[in-house]
């Protein structure tokens, strides 16, 4: 088959699924920033695709009927990377209709990483919404260029294609600061936002009755981690009021604070005052909570296997442990220490509880521990890595996601 992969976002998870494409037997673009015409001037099988909703609809429709004269349409799979109502940004049941008889009519199917959200979306009565979890793969691939360069981008890549070459994926390093990756090594590094500015950003507030439904569940979630949002709204008398889309973005605005956020304050608070500076904390919107981070920088990836452990007090976005950031951690060969929440069983298997803490003082006490064992914290990464590779391997993955197309 033939994939073209394209959209704004994170570009890190297309590059894997290309490469496990093509480990498959498949022919694989990655078509970045934008897609050119020598490109599609082919037959196509399927279209991956990260920022399809914020594409008018004509030009998605004028795309499938180009492709189409060399062959049948292509099927589209769209990658979530917010919750599906917010990526269609339909807030009454009729536009829902009318987004998903669009989906239906021009074979959208949207893949999203979280099982809860999946789950809400199908009850909202978006049928072209499926699960399954993102995975990892070791490799990136390239093929020569005719100026003698390297080319990953923009060309199409087959196993048989001549002087394609593989690469570990750490090799895609991008920006390089010294310092920046100095300053984490052999330090506990949590990289991610604090406050994030974007969803109050030009919005009338929430209204109260919301924000307590959305602090109740909450509540739930942190004395049940195990639970996703849907079973713990169901928990809390929701089922009826989560069947209403303008309350369902309202309620996930809220919840991302009282939940998400919380979290993170939480987890970030502890941590800075259990491990002084052998806590390395990157990213904006801290000082809101009066916690110091360093600034903003994507350089710290390039050394998350350096770092003692990289942490995770979970996604914004979703009720799921396997979101990119996390995956982009194990693919560059870093020890993963996460909080246990929803389907951190499946993200760590047999490590699960020496590399997931429960609370606050859980995490000081893991972490603590490990601090002083370098030889344990090798033999947790080496199994660790072992495993996700093995349970969350693309090349198993991508074939479910590719019969969903079509369905």
């Amino acid at each position: 088959m033939r994939f073209l992969l394209c959209g704004q976002g994170t570009s890190e998870i297309l590059w894997s699924i290309h490469a496990a494409l093509i480990d498959l037997g498949h022919e694989s673009v990655l078509a970045l920033p934008d897609i050119s015409q020598e490109l599609i001037d082919r037959r196509i099988d399927v279209l991956f695709v990260l920022n399809l909703f914020e594409i008018p609809r004509p030009t998605v429709e004028m795309l499938r009927a180009y492709i189409g004269q060399f062959g049948a349409e292509p099927a589209i799979i769209h990658i979530c990377l917010k919750h599906p109502l917010e990526e269609i940004g339909a807030g009454t049941v009729e536009q829902i209709r009318e987004a998903d008889r669009w989906m239906t009519e021009h074979d959208v199917s949207m893949w999203c990483m979280c099982r809860g959200s999946a789950e809400q979306a199908v009850r909202l009565g978006l049928t072209r919404v499926f699960h399954q979890p993102l995975g990892v793969h070791s490799w990136i691939y390239t093929a020569p260029a005719a100026d003698g360069s390297v080319d990953l981008y923009k060309r199409w890549m087959a196993p048989d294609t001549p002087g394609l070459r593989r690469h570990p994926y750490g090799a895609m390093r991008g920006q390089t600061d010294v310092d920046a990756e100095a300053s984490v090594r052999d330090r506990f590094l949590y990289l991610g936002q604090g406050w994030p500015d974007h969803l109050e950003s030009g919005r009338e507030p929430v209204p109260s009755a919301i924000r307590r439904d959305a602090e109740a569940v909450a509540a739930a979630m942190t004395e049940r981690p195990m639970l996703d949002r849907l079973q713990a709204m169901d928990t809390c008398g929701l089922t009826d009021r989560s069947a209403d889309p303008a309350w369902t973005l309202d309620f996930n605005r809220a919840f991302t604070i009282a939940f998400a956020v919380e979290n993170r304050r939480r987890f970030a608070a502890a941590l800075r005052h259990g491990l002084g500076d052998g806590f390395a904390l990157r990213g904006n919107g801290w000082a809101r909570f009066g916690i110091e981070a360093g600034p903003v920088s994507p350089a710290p990836r390039n050394a998350y296997s350096a770092a003692a452990a990289c942490l995770d007090f979970g996604s914004l976005a979703y009720d799921t442990a396997i979101f990119p950031r996390t995956l982009e951690i194990v693919k560059r060969g870093g020890l993963l220490v996460s909080w246990r929440h929803a389907d951190t069983d499946r993200l760590f298997g047999p490590q699960e509880d020496e590399l997931t803490f429960v609370d606050e003082a859980d995490a000081v006490r893991l972490l603590s521990a490990l601090a002083k064992e370098s030889d344990r914290r090798a033999r947790l990464r080496s199994a660790h890595l072992e495993h996700c590779f093995d349970a969350l391997a693309l090349t198993a993955i991508l074939p479910r996601v590719v019969g969903r197309a079509g369905r």
